[in-house]
């Protein structure tokens, strides 16, 4: 049955994410080894971002949600990017105060790398959507974005596939030049002198995230594109 439901104001939609963050780091606190329970990637995502995000967007998609996106306020558009910005920055420094590092910073990471996702997810998203109907939908679209846009779910279900395709040319790349790598658990390691596993250096790592982000753009959307037109994927892309 369809279910008649207005877009809540963003602000609300804010609120909302906030508590979904409590939820997520209730769960990260609680859950321990069975983040991974029944095949899901991580029941802290899934109970505070997958499953509330994909029923929004199935209350979006049938109630015109984009509309109400498309007709927010400039005061309103302005604050939800200066919220993401802040959120840029709380991320940062969380991931900053190990690596770069700066001493005078103390941020506890189980409450930095939990609270702040679901809302952050929220301000991103309506910030996206506004930007792109702002600057880059065109009318009428160009043939090249009408493709992109009608790709865009499938090559989300599917960036996964991609990712890893990218990893493993990387590691293999890694390989051809000389570069000890071992698997342990869920991920590479290079070896360090001592025989023991150990990060690559910089230079290999941003090197390695040019790589793998440029590679699976170029593998994702073509195959996205291609793949929704093979039978049964048709009907559901």
């Amino acid at each position: 049955p369809k279910v008649k439901v207005g877009m809540p104001h963003p602000f609300v939609l804010l609120v909302i994410g906030m508590g979904l963050g409590g939820v997520f780091y209730a769960i990260k606190k609680a859950i321990g080894p069975w983040d991974y329970f029944g095949g899901m990637t991580m029941w802290t995502y899934g109970a505070s971002m997958y499953i509330p995000f994909f029923a929004a967007g199935v209350l979006g998609g049938r109630n015109d949600w984009l509309k109400s996106v498309e007709e927010m306020k400039t005061w309103v558009v302005w604050t939800l990017r200066v919220i993401v910005v802040g959120f840029w920055v709380v991320y940062f420094l969380l991931i900053a105060q190990y690596t770069i590092p700066i001493p005078s910073v103390h941020m506890d990471p189980i409450l930095g790398g939990t609270l702040p996702n679901p809302p952050y997810a929220v301000a991103m998203t309506l910030a996206i959507m506004q930007l792109f109907h702002q600057y880059f939908n065109a009318t009428p679209q160009s043939q090249f974005m009408r493709n992109a846009g009608a790709s865009a779910y499938i090559v989300y279900v599917i960036q996964g596939l991609a990712f890893c395709i990218s990893g493993i040319i990387f590691v293999e790349i890694l390989k051809a030049a000389g570069v000890p790598i071992v698997f342990e658990g869920t991920l590479f390691f290079a070896v360090g002198p001592d025989g023991k596993p150990t990060a690559l250096s910089n230079g290999w790592i941003w090197g390695g995230w040019a790589l793998v982000f440029v590679l699976t753009q170029l593998i994702v959307w073509p195959l996205g594109f291609f793949a929704r037109k093979l039978p049964i994927l048709n009907k559901m892309f």
